[in-house]
């Protein structure tokens, strides 16, 4: 039995009949396009391979001393050990994952006829990639080097914004915001609860951080690595759920 809702409209076709094979068809090209497991996996991977540069190679105070890295290694935090690598790192990361994205859905593009436009995904990641360097200076002269007046007006934006760039995680936020871009460009239900449960895990993750009161002892080697890695199977499992739901309508 054929499904009148795929059926191409014709000229016997009532309006009931013509509106709901437009709006199947619509359905189809919008899943066909649909190609936004590869960036969730990739993301995912390049947060997991990440992971030791979380790592401490002793405990650490609750508070330790801001180190005096390059501007360009901002990315990684200035609480952790190993920032400077850290930001290294994901400098190299963001750069390449958002041109890999931008690459893989022309190609996705070319094979299936239809595209999402994908550069303004990739322009809100580099362009956040940015932000993410210069900000966390931006942000330390208007605490430490301004009127009272004026840090105190602004240190309700500019210390829990300093807590997640100093805590190597800037690059998560970077990434949320992303895919909540890329969400609207797919026009996905499954992107956007993907990618607003995983905005809200860094969200949660660095209020946690900012509001308890740890005293020395209280953290560990891997409490920075526990923090960086709690979003990131959110997108692993988006990604392979998403996966999955490609290979069965392309089966």
């Amino acid at each position: 039995m054929s499904d009148r809702s795929s059926t191409p409209p014709t000229s016997g076709n009532t309006p009931g009949e013509l509106l709901a094979s437009v709006t199947a068809l619509q359905r189809r090209t919008r899943a066909a396009r649909n190609a936004y497991w590869l960036p969730l996996l990739l993301f995912g991977l390049l947060t997991a391979v990440a992971a030791p540069l979380y790592v401490e190679s002793v405990e650490p105070l609750a508070i330790r001393a801001g180190q005096d890295n390059p501007a360009l290694t901002g990315l990684g935090g200035d609480f952790l050990e190993r920032a400077a690598a850290l930001g290294w790192y994901w400098l190299a990361a963001l750069i390449g994952g958002y041109l890999l994205s931008l690459w893989w859905y022309r190609w996705h593009g070319v094979r299936v006829g239809v595209e999402t436009p994908a550069r303004p995904y990739v322009v809100a990641g580099i362009v956040g990639t940015v932000v993410g360097l210069v900000l966390p200076i931006v942000l330390r002269y208007l605490l430490l080097n301004t009127a009272t007046v004026i840090s105190n007006g602004t240190g309700w934006v500019t210390t829990p914004l300093l807590g997640i760039s100093d805590r190597g995680m800037f690059p998560h936020l970077i990434i949320a915001v992303g895919l909540l871009v890329l969400a609207r460009l797919e026009r996905s239900r499954g992107l956007t609860v993907v990618a607003a449960v995983y905005a809200a895990a860094v969200v949660l993750v660095n209020i946690f951080f900012q509001t308890a009161d740890f005293q020395p002892g209280d953290l560990n080697r891997y409490s920075f690595l526990l923090a960086a890695l709690l979003p990131a199977p959110i997108l692993l499992v988006g990604g392979g759920v998403a996966l999955l739901n490609s290979i069965k309508r392309s089966a």
